[in-house]
């Protein structure tokens, strides 16, 4: 799945020259622990299920093998002390041998006890293990005439005990067996299953973070053509490839997005023909100021004062009209970029020497050794506007202009332009880049305005290829960087 664009999209400059503003410091954006993402809770659920689901398979093969592993021995023991009890059955008939004699006799395994009973005589052929060790409920079982055997504790060590019946009355063979290896064994196993099940999960994270990557990259692609979107990018649609599965919802996606874009631009097509239509009766407006302006000497006072007011309301309306228009072409794809090697410096002096010949006050630029000669690749009608919008920003709402800086970054040239005011806020430092959008501060909210002209800056720069951000002047107010590439986009 992969997102279009009928344009390319050329990234903001990373690089900033000297007296680059800090006001990127302030939208720095917060660290955010990765299970914390779409991707981090999906890999945490993979792990945790998949490590309950080997926890439980894990109990059942205890379980089954300690099972297993027990009847085998309780099998083996029960006819090996079949075994010794038959052997005693007719050594004691056939050779005259002492009972303790034949219980020496017989083949054992390391560590067992062997024990005779005959009309409640005890023989043993342990000191450690006698009548005493041996359960009553196991000894009356074997000399009531059935076999029986039982896990018993001696001495804190489990051991198997095994009675087996003779044919003598009141007569029994039993035997003990230890049960060490056994435990051994139990212990391996135990460890072995739980070290296996916790060192499993760093393995099931790694393995889930990296299974649920080409699961979620769909989502990626979706959220990136939306960000686009949201970015201005309307052309941005969504190809579903070959994947079933997302088909429906990259068609309604581009339905959608169609449909936006369409409508923008029908709206953006509306606002372009009625600010080109109020044109005409504008022009006549002010043909028809001039001609009363001839006569303005034969009016009152009052008379000369409300022509006056009249002509800059006009005035007013006329450059309001004129940004309405620009800026609706622009949103209606009528894209006249033109890009050339600009100096920039030059035309920072350029715009500050009309300025100055205009009667607004205004002080030297200031250009950094390394961007004297700095030549960009951008569109001068656009820069240029884009330069006279932010002094005129500062003249009207940043308390006047206190200075215009030329730098230079690794990969881009900046200009930096402050004023006197009381500084826009870290919350507003985006929105005031909006359409007829207005700062909260003291100045700004006194001071008439259409909110077009900081949106005709950030529409322009970003056309060029460049960014542009506000944040704190070193000497107070409000200082506005813009940047742009030093070599051309694609």
């Amino acid at each position: 799945m992969t997102t279009t664009r009928s344009r390319p999209e050329i990234a903001p400059p990373s690089g900033t020259g000297a007296g680059t503003p800090d006001a990127a410091d302030g939208e720095r954006t917060r660290w955010t622990s990765p299970f914390r993402t779409l991707r981090g809770r999906a890999t945490v659920a993979f792990t945790v299920v998949t490590t309950v689901l080997c926890s439980v398979l894990a109990v059942a093969v205890w379980f089954a093998v300690s099972q297993f592993l027990l009847v085998q021995r309780e099998r083996v023991t029960t006819i090996q002390a079949a075994d010794n009890a038959a052997q005693v059955q007719r050594a004691l008939g056939t050779e005259g041998l002492t009972v303790p004699q034949v219980l020496a006799q017989l083949p054992r395994e390391t560590g067992s006890v062997s024990l005779y009973v005959d009309d409640g005589e005890w023989v043993t052929t342990s000191l450690r293990i006698g009548r005493d060790d041996v359960p009553d409920e196991l000894a009356d079982r074997v000399l009531g005439g059935t076999p029986a055997r039982q896990r018993i504790q001696v001495q804190g060590e489990t051991v198997m005990a095994v009675g087996i019946p003779l044919d003598g009355l009141d007569e029994a063979y039993v035997e003990v067996f230890p049960l060490d290896e056994l435990d051994n064994t139990y212990r391996v196993l135990g460890t072995v299953l739980t070290i296996s099940i916790v060192g499993l999960v760093p393995l099931l994270l790694t393995v889930g973070w990296w299974v649920t990557g080409p699961a979620l990259r769909p989502l990626n692609r979706i959220a990136a053509a939306a960000e686009s979107i949201a970015e201005g990018h309307l052309s941005t649609r969504i190809d579903p490839g070959r994947d079933p599965s997302l088909i429906p919802i990259a068609s309604s996606f581009n339905r959608t997005a169609a449909a936006l874009e369409a409508r923008v631009r029908a709206d953006a097509r509306f606002a372009a023909d009625v600010s080109h239509e109020l044109r005409s009766p504008l022009t006549a407006m002010l043909g028809a100021l001039d001609l009363v302006e001839v006569t303005a000497h034969d009016l009152p006072p009052e008379g000369r004062e409300g022509l006056a007011v009249l002509r800059s309301e006009v005035l007013r309306f006329e450059r309001l009209v004129a940004d309405l228009l620009e800026i609706s072409r622009a949103d209606a794809g009528n894209a006249d970029l033109v890009v050339e090697e600009v100096r920039l410096a030059a035309l920072v002096q350029e715009s500050l020497t009309r300025r100055r010949l205009a009667g607004r006050e205004t002080a030297a630029p200031h250009v950094e050794t390394d961007a004297s000669e700095v030549v960009i690749h951008a569109d001068k009608r656009r820069l240029e506007r884009v330069l006279g919008n932010l002094m005129d920003n500062a003249d009207k709402h940043g308390g006047g202009l206190t200075g215009v800086t030329v730098a230079r970054g690794d990969e881009t040239a900046c200009v930096l332009v402050d004023d006197a005011g009381p500084g826009v806020p870290e919350e507003e430092r985006q929105r005031i880049f909006d359409r007829f959008a207005r700062g909260s501060g003291s100045i700004r909210t006194r001071t008439e305005g259409s909110g077009l002209g900081l949106a005709l800056v950030a529409r322009h720069v970003q056309a060029m290829g460049g960014s542009v951000t506000v944040g704190p002047s070193p000497s107070g107010g409000s200082r506005f960087c813009v940047e742009l590439p030093l070599r051309p986009g694609p």
